[in-house]
């Protein structure tokens, strides 16, 4: 599956075939390389989760040039656990950004208990996939969808991501 999203290659004769004007150079289209990985808004988020969808445009720049193996953003992941199938992920807009709570218990709105995430560490959570937009009276969000079922590892009644070979052997 695609990862590193290539820049789309410039045009000499500009978006309108014509050649550029003032306006445009003075913008700068210059267009970096993307990574798959790194969504900048939660709309991009399912094409992360799977990234044969992703195209060029809404994903944070490349940090290694096209090389992933040497890449931070392929890292160990953070773990998300739930005791239910699928969790709500709250948008919350603050000072111009979005930020991203992981809600105990969606129905009690902004009531209830939450963990703050990273998009970019929603979009590589082991164990968990894009199950659709959520709107109420709160405001929007997204729900995520384990993969795996708690008997696929041992854990009764908590989904989410498998134990890593560190946790498994710890005392």
């Amino acid at each position: 599956m695609p990862i590193y999203l290539p820049a789309p290659a410039h045009d000499p004769r500009g978006p309108d075939g014509q050649g550029w004007n003032r306006m445009s150079i003075s913008w700068g289209a210059v267009f970096r390389a993307q990574c798959a990985l790194r969504p900048l808004y939660a709309t991009k988020l399912f094409e992360s989760h799977d990234t044969r969808r992703a195209a060029w445009g809404g994903f944070g720049p490349c940090l290694r040039d096209g090389d992933c193996t040497t890449c931070p953003v392929i890292r160990p992941r953070r773990r998300l656990e739930s005791f239910t199938e699928r969790v709500l992920v709250r948008v919350l807009e603050r000072d111009g950004r979005s930020e991203y709570h992981v809600m105990n218990r969606p129905e009690q709105g902004w009531a209830s208990r939450s963990m703050t995430w990273r998009l970019d560490d929603l979009a590589v959570v082991d164990g968990w996939t894009w199950d659709g937009l959520h709107y109420d009276e709160h405001g929007r969000g997204f729900w995520l969808r384990a993969t795996r079922s708690p008997e696929d590892f041992g854990l009764f009644g908590i989904y989410g991501s498998a134990p890593t070979r560190e946790e498994e052997t710890s005392p």
